[in-house]
């Protein structure tokens, strides 16, 4: 009997059910009401979930040393971006140690993690599904070997090219996507074995990393912080040791650079040999600039939706497009395979993570994404019983550039509030909205940021569809 296969990848900072009352965005709701759980009323032969949680965060409570470098490792990732390799591996090594043929493979994800949920896609179309080794033996589930599998897709095929132009490293990742599928008999030449039945992420955004600013200030916090343990260090040693404080200072110093080099070095050094012919061979470092978009997306995957924010404005969260070029994605069937719809709010009045008395909203986005994923062919199972939800289009609607202002103390000048720079999403101009975004444009008033207004979003002030309400 076949299953679905459900992963979950949450937004940044976000890791659900760690505390009481907290904050919960709209995928670790739907994955509450969809995982196997001894209160849930979801049969394992029909559906499994994994959640991983959200970039630069601890998926548990530690403390004293442990606790310690979680919280570092956590402001590293959220300052560079890099944890989305561990994450994309941690969601695709999931795949691996669940996955039996005709199961079907569903992906949520919201603001980074619906990005990360898409690279998973992307992975799998160009990996498939190992059911080997790669030595000829049974592929070896809930092992190490296992992860490491996962890894080297990851690292070596898929990111191939990460941050660059696709078109001058598209058929070198296609080869080693071949290479791989052919090691690990997960397709043939031509295609992977499995591609994900369902994709469902809400608003993603890629903007890996802090900017300006927030990252000169985390990157200082972070040197100062090493500094000082060299240096508390170098004194234990020079206490204990025959050897002078500036000597120990200086060598744990350039043993802290030489390891950093090489670990940056590791993850950026991407080289496909024999290739575009035997004896030849290609290289290049992996760009990290905060900008590491794959938009990619097969006509092969199943079926595909998106909520987007119409009211984000915040420059540093743009929205990733669908494709390269224009896709041909459509098909026969009852069931649209694509859809993108526009709903109203910013980025977590569309995913969830507000306190959820705020939450009707996101609830309208979550409502949504529920029904699509149930009106399958083959629909995603729901524990209606652990989802409970009040959409309503007169929610409250919330904006992070203001409250960042509004978060100063009284007495700091109203001049150097400095927020979020500003950007409106230019692209909701004729593009389809959710039936709710109408009914609020007709409400009398509604709540945003402390305000009592009309609903008018810049981003709807020149659509044919609204501008009467300007006027």
């Amino acid at each position: 009997m076949s299953k679905n296969i459900c992963i979950f990848s949450d937004g940044t900072g976000q890791a659900g059910g760690v505390k009481p009352d907290q904050r919960l965005s709209n995928v670790y709701k739907i994955y509450r009401a969809a995982r196997v759980d001894p209160f849930n009323l979801i049969d394992p032969a029909e559906q499994v979930c994994f959640y991983d949680p959200g970039l630069g965060t601890d998926d548990d409570v530690r403390s004293g040393i442990t606790g310690l470098r979680r919280s570092l490792n956590k402001l590293i990732s959220s300052a560079t971006g890099r944890g989305i390799t561990h994450n994309i591996v941690d969601c695709y090594e999931a795949i691996l140690n669940l996955y039996e043929p005709g199961d079907r493979i569903y992906l949520f994800g919201f603001s980074r993690g619906a990005y990360t949920a898409r690279c998973v896609a992307n992975l799998i179309s160009l990996c498939g599904v190992p059911s080997s080794d790669g030595n000829g033996n049974p592929f070896p589930k809930h092992t190490s070997k296992a992860r490491a599998i996962a890894h080297e897709a990851v690292v070596k095929v898929y990111e191939y090219g990460a941050g660059r132009d696709i078109k001058s490293h598209f058929a070198a990742r296609q080869e080693l996507g071949r290479r791989f599928r052919a090691k690990y008999q997960s397709g043939d030449d031509d295609a992977a074995n499995v591609y994900p039945y369902f994709v469902g992420v809400f608003d993603t955004v890629a903007s890996l990393g802090s900017k300006g600013v927030v990252r000169w200030l985390i990157s200082g916090f972070l040197l100062a912080l090493t500094l000082a343990g060299i240096a508390v260090v170098s004194a234990v040693l020079s206490w204990a040791l025959p050897v002078g404080f500036g000597i120990s200072f200086a060598s744990l110093g350039t043993l802290g650079v030489l390891y950093t080099g090489w670990k940056t070095f590791r993850s950026s050094f991407k080289r496909i040999t024999d290739f575009p012919s035997n004896g030849e061979s290609r290289w290049h470092f992996a760009k990290w600039r905060m900008k590491n978009y794959d938009r990619g997306l097969s006509t092969r995957v199943g079926f595909v939706r998106h909520a987007l924010a119409i009211d984000e404005t915040r420059a540093d969260f743009p929205r990733v497009k669908w494709g390269y070029k224009q896709l041909d994605y459509s098909r026969d069937g009852d069931v649209e395979p694509f859809v993108q719809l526009w709903f109203a709010g910013n980025h977590s009045d569309i995913g969830g993570s507000y306190p959820e008395t705020e939450s009707r909203l996101s609830d309208i986005a979550l409502k949504w994404m529920v029904d699509e994923a149930q009106s399958l062919p083959e629909p995603l199972r729901i524990d209606d019983s652990k989802l409970n939800i009040y959409p309503s289009a007169d929610g409250m609607q919330h904006c992070e550039v203001e409250s960042l202002r509004d978060s100063y103390p009284s007495w700091w000048p109203t001049k150097l509030r400095k927020s979020w720079s500003e950007a409106t999403r230019a692209a909701v101009l004729g593009a389809p909205v959710h039936s709710s975004v109408h009914e609020r444009f007709a409400l009398p008033a509604i709540q945003k940021c402390g305000k009592v207004l009309q609903y008018r979003p810049e981003a709807l002030r020149e659509d044919e569809r609204f501008n009467h309400y300007y006027s």
